[in-house]
């Protein structure tokens, strides 16, 4: 299940970041089944330097 950080939704698998719960969750399907990353999900994935104040 994904999680809210903040204003963002964490795939609880790889925990990479989203800002649509959508794809957390595709990302967390995707990783749960074939126990890696998909690069057509992740390239929704918030870059983290942008997190950086």
């Amino acid at each position: 299940m994904t999680r809210k950080v903040d204003d963002l939704y964490e795939c609880e698998e790889c925990r990479l970041l989203y800002r649509d719960v959508s794809w957390a969750q595709k990302c967390e399907e995707w990783c749960k089944k074939y126990k890696s990353c998909n690069l057509e999900i992740t390239a929704h994935a918030v870059n983290k330097t942008d997190l950086i104040l």
